[in-house]
């Protein structure tokens, strides 16, 4: 394998017809991580992030490009680091399921198209009665689930979600009850990623939480996007609430 520099991004990117949020994060820089490529063609490609999430595409006959990936994953666990593979592609996942065998477990997942006319359309949450505020330095010291850790291991760094991030909350006093934040954001997408406090679910407050995100995304020409576990049936629910529709099934590898 060969690391793409960082002055190829844009030849990448053109390549790229569809990828996880992540991947744009780290082409655009936002976020630190490495392109891969079988050779100067880019006909192969992984794309990973410092903290153990990786994307393959391309040409998936390449065996010696496949014996890569197998030494990365055994590089991964010998280090005692995160091995997340994700996989849009039937070929791949073939491949993958041939040269890891037994070693990763397999879990289906959603990507969601938006719908911007149907979040338009839709009944708005009232939150009047809720005090919803950006996420700020405080809140992140005071969070409810989006720690430090959290922005360590998806951001870097707490700082560079401040400075490029996209998070709202709201708050009963100064208890942090419900948090939409971006897991990751590129210059034209921004994943969402939400949680709510057990004792306050049922109030609606993830819709609230999630709409603020969407409006802020909306302003500022980002792509809102939403993906799940198959069977996460509140996340699809919420989600086809709030325009995302058509959800296509892509696979990530984890380590068992």
């Amino acid at each position: 394998m060969i690391t793409v520099p960082k002055e190829h991004f844009n030849i990448i990117k053109e390549k790229i017809k569809e990828a996880p949020t992540f991947v744009y994060s780290v082409l655009d820089c936002i976020i630190k991580g490495t392109v891969l490529a079988d050779s100067s063609n880019y006909e192969s490609l992984v794309i990973k992030t410092d903290s153990g999430l990786y994307y393959i595409t391309g040409q998936s006959t390449d065996e010696l490009f496949l014996k890569n990936i197998v030494r990365i994953h055994e590089a991964s666990l010998k280090q005692g680091k995160r091995f997340t593979l994700f996989s849009t592609e039937s070929t791949w996942n073939q491949a993958i399921e041939k040269c890891l065998e037994k070693k990763v477990r397999k879990i289906q997942r959603y990507g969601f198209s938006f719908d911007l006319m149907a979040f338009k359309n839709r009944k708005r949450s009232d939150f009047s009665e809720f005090d919803v505020t950006t996420i700020n330095q405080y809140q992140i010291e005071h969070c409810l689930e989006f720690d430090k850790k959290y922005y360590d291991e998806y951001w870097d760094s707490p700082h560079n979600f401040l400075q490029n991030g996209i998070g709202f909350c709201v708050k009963s006093g100064e208890r942090v009850i419900s948090e939409a934040v971006s897991i990751f954001k590129s210059k034209n997408y921004a994943e969402v990623d939400i949680i709510t406090d057990l004792n306050y679910r049922g109030k609606g407050l993830a819709s609230i939480v999630a709409e603020q995100f969407m409006d802020y995304c909306l302003s500022r020409n980002i792509q809102p996007r939403w993906d799940c576990d198959v069977d996460n049936i509140a996340s699809i629910n919420l989600g086809s609430k709030l325009g995302f529709i058509n959800p296509k099934e892509y696979t990530v590898y984890i380590n068992k």
